[in-house]
């Protein structure tokens, strides 16, 4: 099986920060939903916090290629449940869908929303990232099947159509989102890019090269002080990388400050 996956600097970057923000709740007896789990490491992540885990990607190859990594984790897999049809996903209800550099993959994104609203429960949050700036527009935007990149009001402004309030948006990974939008613009040949935007975006989340430059920026050393420092520019809108919270909550439309102010997760 050809799992060419290497966790790189933005991913372990945004782990980092989800992990904090989930261990901030109750997660015993919870649900999640993750859309587009890629290698499906994040899913070993919710398991091991305590969520019954539910997985749905479009790749049939992050089905095989995850199920392998899964299956490494006795103490985990039983908690942890990759969907095959797209149908199955809607037969219940979560108290978390998580879903991590997808929405930027989705032509018609208020409609991905509204069909993501109905798949929480009442007062259930969604966790999403998407890439950040439409100046920032590069060719590992259309390399990877991007239909867009988004600005802090605009996220904000979209999910508030859709029924969430919003609870926090963070621009993480910086500084060193500087150092890889230069390398990975630079990189990507688009014009030698002969997959389809569908096939670009099942790949997006699996397959890296394992070329010396993302061995050594994605080496948990040289990473270390990094995950100290995104957290001093969270608030800024410095990063090319948005990670939101939200919640489905039914009482008010409001945006959800008192989650934000109690939550323990302001700087």
């Amino acid at each position: 099986m050809d799992d060419n996956w290497l966790p790189m600097p933005r991913y372990k970057l945004r782990k980092d920060l989800v992990k904090r923000v989930l261990s901030k709740e109750a997660l015993s007896g919870k649900t999640c939903l993750e859309l587009g789990y890629g290698a499906g490491d994040m899913l070993l992540l919710y398991a091991s916090l305590g969520l019954e885990a539910f997985g749905w990607d479009i790749s049939e190859l992050a089905f095989q290629n995850a199920g392998s990594r899964i299956l490494k984790y006795p103490a985990l897999k039983d908690r942890i449940h990759l969907l095959r049809d797209r149908e199955e996903m809607k037969v219940g209800r979560y108290d978390y869908l998580l879903a991590f550099e997808v929405l930027e993959h989705i032509q018609d994104d208020l409609s991905c929303l509204l069909g993501w609203f109905e798949l929480l429960k009442d007062n259930g949050k969604l966790l999403i990232s998407v890439p950040a700036h439409r100046n920032s527009w590069g060719n590992s935007d259309v390399a990877a099947g991007h239909y867009r990149r988004y600005e802090r009001t605009g996220i904000v402004n979209l999910l508030r159509e859709a029924g969430f309030s919003v609870g926090l948006i963070w621009n993480y990974a910086y500084p060193i989102s500087i150092l890889l939008d230069v390398f990975l613009h630079k990189t990507y040949r688009v014009d030698n890019y002969k997959l389809t935007r569908e096939d670009r975006s099942k790949l997006s989340g699996i397959k890296r090269k394992k070329s010396l430059f993302n061995r050594l920026v994605s080496d948990d050393f040289f990473l270390a002080p990094f995950l100290v420092l995104q957290r001093c520019f969270l608030e800024k809108d410095l990063s090319s990388a948005l990670l939101v919270v939200a919640s489905k909550d039914l009482s008010t439309g409001k945006v959800d400050e008192v989650y934000r102010r109690n939550s323990g997760l302001q700087q």
